[in-house]
């Protein structure tokens, strides 16, 4: 029977509060590597690609934008675009490897983004409220102090300003997924609760 273990952060904070400072450099150099491991298959030349199918492939649409941007192709018709059909997909990124990955608001997932200081002083305030609904997925985007939360879909649809420095993506709008790039690489600081999502839109 297979042991489950908590997540390395939690080892690396239990055996420093034990004192077991073998566990603890152990568990640190295994934490550097994986690191590097995650670092190295996160900028590989078929990242995007990679990262695209598999939103298709979990159900989530994507349509491809401007390397290094937030928008769409010339000529393509943005989030209107966005499907799950692999085959689609791997035209699409074959023929831009570096195609930043948009993903439709409004069907499975909304998000709240928060956009610089002014957003998260006001996410602050606004954490722990009734304000905020149930958070499936967080990710950094390419500004500092910026996040793209994830939340259940409400069929609401696109506003900017619901609060200073924080805007609303539903219905009509996208978001750009990691890991694309602008000024820095989008990430999941929490990764997407697929299961929670959809259990949360039945």
């Amino acid at each position: 029977m297979n042991q489950t273990h908590p997540p390395i952060e939690q080892q690396l904070d239990q055996a420093l509060r034990t004192l077991d400072l073998d566990t603890f450099h152990r568990l640190g150099q295994q934490a550097d590597r994986d690191d590097a491991t995650r670092e190295a298959r996160l900028t590989a030349p078929d990242a995007l690609a990679n990262a695209a199918r598999w939103y298709a492939g979990q159900g989530i649409p994507v349509f491809p934008l401007m390397p290094g941007e937030k928008k769409p192709y010339p000529g393509s018709r943005g989030f209107k675009d966005a499907t799950t059909d692999l085959s689609q997909v791997n035209r699409w990124w074959a023929a831009h490897p570096q195609a930043n990955i948009g993903v439709p608001t409004g069907g499975l997932f909304d998000v709240i983004d928060i956009d610089g200081e002014q957003g998260a002083l006001s996410y602050r305030e606004l954490a722990g409220t009734d304000v905020i609904p149930t958070i499936y997925g967080k990710a950094t985007t390419g500004r500092p102090c910026s996040r793209h939360l994830y939340i259940a879909a409400t069929g609401d649809g696109n506003s900017a300003g619901v609060w200073p420095g924080i805007d609303y993506r539903g219905a009509g709008g996208y978001v750009v997924a990691p890991p694309s790039r602008t000024a820095r690489r989008y990430d999941w600081e929490q990764p997407l609760d697929l299961a929670g999502l959809k259990a949360a839109a039945k």
